[in-house]
């Protein structure tokens, strides 16, 4: 019994030797790693695009990973901009009318480019979008071989209320596939 209990007691002091080296290490790495920040997002001024008014509304600043601008009830000359899904891909068969093409990244790129950013567009986003019906013509920028157009659309389903233009992060050393 006495010598299960010294090897009980070796492995004990091991194991804990262990833990406490881990311990001290791994509080050096994690001196080095930095904060995760979260930047308030800003409004987008209304301006044109395309020969059409973009305007934006008052939004709520909310917090994001990286820089972010927001435009909320987002209209084109007075129209709400369409809203939809490629057809047998999304959540709400009615909400198809666009066939889900629509040029949101450009849209996003111009307005950035309106307020002089320097910030490489990361990406595109609708945080906030009805599939209801809308009594109200719609629009949608499209594209095609001779450039970027804004193509009107009659009431039916599918309408965007916020659209967000979220930039690269500052941080270089940051990789993306």
């Amino acid at each position: 019994m006495g010598k299960l209990r010294e090897i009980l007691f070796g492995v004990s002091a091991g194991l804990l030797w262990i833990a406490s080296v881990h311990v001290c290490l791994c509080s050096d790495l994690n001196d080095n790693v930095e904060e995760f920040h979260m930047v308030q997002d800003k409004s987008f001024s209304n301006v044109t695009i395309y020969d059409r008014k973009v305007t934006c509304g008052e939004h709520r600043p909310g917090l994001f990973p990286s820089q972010t601008w927001t435009c909320n009830d987002i209209r084109v000359d007075g129209m709400r901009m369409a809203y939809g899904y490629y057809p047998g891909l999304g959540a709400d068969s009615k909400c198809t009318e666009s066939g889900g093409f629509d040029e949101l990244r450009q849209l996003c790129y111009k307005l950035m480019e309106s307020i002089a950013s320097n910030r490489q567009l990361w990406g595109a986003q609708v945080s906030n979008a009805s599939c209801d019906y809308i009594e109200e013509n719609r629009v949608m920028l499209n594209v095609n071989l001779g450039g970027y157009y804004w193509m009107e659309m009659k009431p039916g389903y599918g309408w965007i209320e916020t659209l967000q233009c979220v930039a690269f992060p500052k941080d270089d050393t940051l990789s993306f596939p």
